[in-house]
């Protein structure tokens, strides 16, 4: 009887697992995203952090050159650019200067916050940005307290973004629990304001693994780079993909995304 039930058992569970649909694409850890940067730029693949950052920016800004296409056109666009540190082979800020900077070649009225003091490749992108007549703010909180002579607060802050069709949140490609003096003030004022906010890979507060995991804003915009962080894979707001630099041909057994020839990102469906 048993051996019989077996027998019966068997083609069913082999008709299941035939039936199961192959993986669409892979969504990373973390630390895999950063061991997978390193690798690029290694010597098995011999990608430079400049390269990366222009093929990740041209993504950024044809994708937001999409949305103003196809809703209200976005005049007015501010990055606001952070700063990776402990643990991190590469920056967001990166992916966001050069993003910014193609969209200011295409006579788009771009405005810039840089958040930290610029390493080499940041400074370069920052003026790149500059003689495209991109805004650079430095300081940007003070200088706020002092033009209005308040108190900053998350409101105030909000007020200022909103002046803007769209920001962009190019903060951290990290997941930061305890977020500090000048990102604390973004993170918050992100959550008020009324326009719209795209976060390249990672909203600034979520974890890389567990998405929102501290309830702090959620953007109605999200655009990943290379490959997907497992921390937005609920996210419900309209998510791209972009940053074709990892090779079809690869030892990382990566399901990758399905371009068109002439894409620089693809829509994620729900």
């Amino acid at each position: 009887m048993l051996i019989f039930f077996l027998t019966f058992l068997n083609p069913l569970l082999a008709q299941e697992q035939v039936s199961l649909p192959p993986p669409t694409l892979s969504y990373l850890k973390g630390s895999e995203f950063q061991q997978l940067m390193e690798i690029l730029m290694g010597k098995q693949y011999g990608q430079t952090k400049a390269q990366l950052a222009e093929i990740g920016g041209q993504s950024v800004a044809e994708y937001i050159l999409y949305l103003s296409r196809i809703d209200v056109p976005l005049k007015k666009v501010i990055f606001i650019i952070g700063q990776d540190f402990q643990g991190s082979s590469y920056q967001n800020g990166y992916f966001g200067l050069a993003a910014a900077r193609y969209l200011a070649q295409r006579k788009v009225e771009v405005d810039v916050v840089l958040l930290y003091s610029n390493d080499p490749l940041r400074s370069r992108l920052a003026m790149q940005c500059k003689s495209h007549s991109a805004t650079l703010h430095f300081d940007i909180l003070q200088n706020l307290q002092e033009q209005l002579n308040v108190q900053m607060t998350k409101n105030i802050l909000a007020n200022w973004l909103n002046d803007y069709d769209l920001v962009v949140d190019a903060i951290s490609l990290t997941s930061i629990e305890q977020p500090k003096t000048p990102v604390r003030e973004f993170m918050h004022a992100f959550s008020e304001v009324n326009k719209k906010v795209l976060a390249i890979n990672l909203p600034v507060g979520w974890h890389t693994d567990n998405g929102n995991l501290y309830n702090v804003y959620v953007p109605q915009f999200v655009i990943s780079l290379g490959l997907p962080l497992k921390g937005i894979k609920e996210f419900e707001g309209q998510h791209a993909i972009g940053g074709r630099y990892i090779p079809q041909t690869n030892t990382f057994n990566y399901v990758l995304p399905k371009y068109k020839i002439e894409d620089s990102f693809h829509l994620l469906q729900k």
